[in-house]
């Protein structure tokens, strides 16, 4: 039941913070750190592309676990102070309170690095998180900080499970495609031509979900243009034409006026020679780029 291997594929970055617990039977000092019992608890932020399940750690900094749109989950903690070093660490996972007879279980070990965002699991462990707390298991990452102290950080289980069906509702309607899908399209042409194909629709229709999923879009770039087969003022029209075409296409499927910026330069910027079949056809285009703030 690991989490990592030896080779510490998943790093960890810690920090130290407050209630210091001393055990007298040994010489060693623990820190511990965990949400208390009528604190804020796990909270769930959604929209279409991003769903986020966290838990502010007082003291400590934020654990969240994070997935977005056509992207593998992830686990993360930000905390608030940051290690200098690489430290060895450890995965304990604690058995319910109503299992107390039961042991904690060493699940993995990993290494503590230095930055903000040290602890980050990938796919499978995070899966593996949680699932231990969706059945009440109290995940701790156990550790010997800088100082020389022992230090627990504990994700509490305690009313996990609403906020949990919540995010998992929110991975449910994310988007099936990122932005990266949807930066820049390239539609060609015809010669003469300036319908849009099938395939180019769909395109489109993917670009207007995305545009209104994410606040971050302030612009939808349109630039028309064409091959040097005419006239300069031929392909200029055609060139403008193929634009306004997209541009009435995304109007139609709901995206504001207010973040269309449409141009077109004619022949203008050719990317392939024009004295052959294939270079002009590739000239032939509308590229559509989505620009964030």
């Amino acid at each position: 039941m690991a989490f990592v291997d030896q080779k510490g594929q998943f790093l960890a970055c810690i920090a130290l913070s407050t209630v210091l617990i001393i055990d007298t039977g040994h010489a060693m000092t623990q820190i511990q750190f965990a949400n208390p019992l009528g604190a804020k608890g796990w909270r769930v932020s959604r929209n279409p592309i991003r769903c986020g399940l966290s838990l502010t750690i007082p003291n400590f900094g934020i654990a969240y676990f994070e997935q977005y749109a056509a992207q593998p989950p992830h686990f993360i903690i930000r905390t608030w102070n940051e290690v200098q070093q690489y430290l060895p660490a450890k995965i304990i996972i604690k058995s319910p309170n109503w299992k107390p007879d039961r042991p904690a279980v060493l699940a993995g070990e990993l290494m503590v690095k230095p930055g903000e965002f040290g602890i980050y699991l990938k796919r499978d462990a995070s899966l593996k998180l949680l699932t231990f707390l969706s059945q009440g298991y109290e995940p701790n990452f156990s550790y010997r900080a800088e100082t020389g102290f022992n230090t627990l950080v504990a994700l509490s289980p305690v009313g996990f499970q609403k906020p949990y069906s919540r995010y998992q509702e929110c991975i449910g309607s994310l988007l099936p495609f990122d932005y990266e899908q949807v930066r820049e399209s390239v539609f060609h042409y015809k010669e003469d031509g300036s319908e849009l194909s099938d395939k180019d629709k769909d395109q489109l229709r993917r670009i207007a979900r995305y545009a209104e999923a994410d606040a971050q879009i302030n612009e939808l770039r349109i630039i028309g243009y064409a091959d040097a087969n005419g006239r300069k003022g031929y392909n200029n029209a055609v060139s403008e034409n193929r634009a306004r075409i997209v541009e009435k296409y995304l109007l139609h499927l709901g995206v504001p006026k207010k973040i269309l910026h449409v141009t077109w330069v004619g022949e203008l910027y050719p990317v392939a020679r024009n004295d052959t079949d294939v270079g002009r056809a590739a000239n032939r285009r509308v590229v559509i780029t989505l620009i964030k703030k």
